[in-house]
């Protein structure tokens, strides 16, 4: 998988989960993994499985090819529910916001990593 391709799919999960509301440790929950296994996914440094990938879609009610299509765009991605879809305007602008939300709070992680890993130095 290329860098382009994990980042994608990382984002189409933090999408998934953020529509039908499910944190790291529910998702985990849900598909009978750790929620370090939802961590590490989120930050890249493991990919889910195929298997995995076909429990977080029922888990999302997302179609498997939803993971696997290159467009992050949720608005008319056909292969989210096998066709075109039309979005009220509010539904999307609800979307862009959870997406900045999402990315905020990814800044926020790394940030935090960052702190702490000049904390774990300095011992």
């Amino acid at each position: 998988m290329t860098r382009k391709q994990n980042e994608n799919l990382i984002k189409k999960i933090k999408i998934a989960m953020a529509e039908v509301g499910l944190n790291q440790t529910s998702l985990a929950e849900k598909l009978g993994v750790k929620p370090n296994t939802i961590s590490q996914w989120l930050s890249g440094t493991n990919s889910p499985k195929l298997e995995t990938l076909k429990k977080l879609a029922r888990a999302t009610g997302k179609n498997i090819n939803y993971f696997f299509d290159s467009s992050t765009q949720v608005s008319g991605n056909s292969n989210v529910v096998g066709k075109n879809i039309n979005i009220s305007a509010d539904v999307e602008k609800d979307i862009k916001l959870l997406t900045a939300k999402i990315a905020a709070l990814e800044s926020k992680i790394e940030n935090l990593e960052l702190k702490y890993n000049l904390l774990k130095k300095g011992k």
